[in-house]
């Protein structure tokens, strides 16, 4: 759903797409979604983001796609109410009666509470889209790496050509 500027050039009428007016930022880090719509209304809340197995991608995505009341297919009907997708792996900006927001728990979405998640969609739907950047890295993420990095094989020190061949 695009949003239109109308400006008056020369006498004619001009329509022009407009920049989606809410921005969401999600850090995977500090487990948080601070979304800002036009005029400067800014929120913060905590959010539960994917678990091990199943981290939720960074890099940057629009709305795909907004769902009120949707029930996942993929999870034995889990409802998710006031689904806003972003992926084409199905993954949402989305409410959740779960406990654990503040820490990752999803299979890779982004979990509000509902009430949160309600808010979040009426500002996008109202505003006709949405930027979403999801950056950072999960502390299950960054303990998985320093332990991956721990466990990778050293190199062995070369051995001296004179200590291989001796007589």
């Amino acid at each position: 759903m695009k949003t239109y500027a109308f400006a008056l050039l020369s006498g004619l009428l001009v329509a022009a797409p407009c920049q989606a007016a809410v921005r969401i930022s999600i850090d995977l880090a500090k487990q948080r979604l601070t979304a800002t719509r036009g005029g400067g209304e800014s929120v913060v809340w905590k959010i539960s983001s994917g678990r091990p197995g199943f981290e939720t991608p960074t890099g940057r995505y629009s709305v795909m796609r907004m769902e009120a009341d949707h029930y996942s297919d993929e999870y034995d009907q889990a409802p998710m109410p006031y689904a806003i997708f972003f992926s084409p792996r199905g993954l949402a900006i989305h409410g959740s009666h779960e406990r654990g927001l503040g820490s990752p728990r999803s299979h890779g979405c982004v979990r509000l509470s509902v009430g949160n998640a309600e808010k979040l969609f009426e500002w996008v739907e109202a505003q006709g889209g949405a930027t979403i950047e999801i950056v950072g890295d999960t502390p299950a993420g960054r303990s998985r790496e320093r332990a991956r990095a721990r466990r990778a094989p050293q190199a062995e020190p070369e051995t001296p050509l004179e200590q291989v061949y001796r007589y």
